[in-house]
């Protein structure tokens, strides 16, 4: 992520200064050094705002070149904070002229290049400063997290059209010269490819190819808050054990991402299992109906099943976390000598909390290779980084780590896996479920 962020920077940087060396403004004062930080902070902002907009509509060759949709929804979050700090910084520069006039002679006026577009001059800058102020509202409702989901989605959606907003902004303001120039380029390749996505998300057609009409085959309560449903979907359904989709039982709610709790048998039925974290899963315990119809879509995710590497692996469970290592270990059901030398630790509360505990010792009892450690944290310590390489031996390779569960908890796991040397960004592996 910071790579993909510094790269987007440093080609804004490269651009404007490519066009700074071929076209430079006439002397270097003030009052120029201002208007080229104006320009800047105003380019890096839109560049960002199109990868925003190119990663919200999911594109599957970006997905695997990350890592999974996951990942790209952490890179989405980001670069909206940092396009946010540099269209407020953009702005701030341009409003902050009269304390600059309170310690310099104002900048000598010289006639502007002519430019067909100077008729919307008033009107860009205008709805360019709105513009900024709802950027800010929204980032901020982003991050407010007792703001409900579905009232933030449809907030949420409003981002599309600021980068509309943003294009008649950035287009009509662009100074006539830049268009000949590498700057010119990079807000001509913006423009374009932030207007398709723009469009694809208000027209509602992100992820439309792969969205499957379904049907409620059963819903199993399997605790308290936790409830097992099993679709069948209509179509050609094809998934990767550890993958998940998103789920729309109700279109004010909208979709949201659940793991697939077990391998692709082929006959289209897909099985989630859905802890009650929210408002709006609270309400699916009791809402979901058999025979009920629901929309599907996916598969996403990287989170995928290694074969022997030579490695030792080890997969951390902890909570609704298992659901994807109930799904590697049924595909590997069928092919248990082929399964990678793993320990599996399941970690929950209590036996209550823990009901998938049964199913992972069946399924173990079935890929000898995985090794079952369960563990209840009201009657034993938190799992530590010490517990997971207690059997690594000095100069021995370092283990593969998969973990899906909560996100403190693997902080504290990776800091600790850090601490005793392990290369953690190479061989730590999770899934990060936050959609805002």
């Amino acid at each position: 992520m910071r790579r993909t962020l510094g790269a987007v920077l440093l080609l804004c940087l490269l651009a404007w200064a490519g066009t700074v060396w071929t076209h430079p403004p006439a002397g270097l004062t003030i009052w120029t050094l201002r208007d080229q930080l104006i320009l800047l902070t105003g380019l890096a902002a839109y560049a960002l705002m199109a990868l925003i907009m190119l990663l919200a509509v999911r594109p599957q060759w970006i997905e695997s070149q990350m890592g999974g949709l996951d990942k790209m929804y952490r890179l989405h979050k980001w670069s909206g904070i940092l396009a946010t700090a540099l269209a407020a910084a953009h702005y701030l520069i341009k409003i902050g002229k009269p304390l600059l006039l309170m310690a310099f002679d104002p900048a000598t006026k010289t006639p502007r290049a002519g430019a067909w577009l100077d008729v919307f001059r008033g009107s860009a800058k205008d709805i360019g400063e709105w513009a900024v102020w709802i950027l800010v509202a929204v980032v901020v409702l982003t991050l407010w997290r007792r703001f409900p989901y579905h009232l933030w989605r449809q907030v949420h959606r409003i981002a599309a059209v600021l980068f509309l907003v943003a294009a008649f902004h950035g287009v009509v303001l662009t100074p006539a010269a830049w268009w000949w120039q590498p700057a010119g380029w990079l807000v001509a390749l913006a423009t374009a490819v932030g207007s398709v996505c723009a469009v694809l998300a208000l027209t509602g057609n992100i992820g439309r190819a792969r969205r499957h009409r379904g049907t409620v085959l059963s819903v199993d309560p399997l605790s308290d808050d936790i409830l097992s449903l099993t679709c069948k979907v209509e179509g050609e359904w094809r998934h990767r054990a550890g993958q998940f989709a998103f789920l729309t039982a109700d279109r004010r709610e909208g979709a949201h991402p659940f793991t697939v709790s077990g391998a692709d048998d082929g006959t289209g039925r897909v099985r989630f299992s859905i802890k009650a974290l929210g408002d709006y899963t609270r309400r699916l315990q009791t809402r979901l109906k058999v025979g009920q119809a629901v929309t599907v879509e996916g598969p996403y995710g990287c989170f995928d099943l290694q074969r022997d590497d030579g490695r030792p692996q080890i997969w951390v469970a902890a909570g609704i976390g298992v659901t994807p290592f109930i799904a590697w270990l049924e595909a590997l059901r069928s092919e248990p000598d082929r399964a990678p030398r793993a320990t599996l630790y399941y970690c929950a509360r209590n036996a209550a909390d823990a009901p998938f505990a049964d199913t992972l010792k069946a399924l173990c009892a079935q890929v000898p290779r995985v090794t079952l450690h369960t563990r209840f944290s009201d009657v034993q310590r938190p799992l530590t980084a010490a517990d997971l390489l207690a059997e690594h031996v000095r100069g021995a390779p370092w283990p593969q780590v998969w973990f899906c569960g909560p996100t403190r908890f693997a902080d504290a796991l990776k800091e600790g896996l850090h601490r005793r040397g392990m290369p953690v960004r190479q061989l730590f592996h999770q899934e990060i479920f936050q959609m805002r």
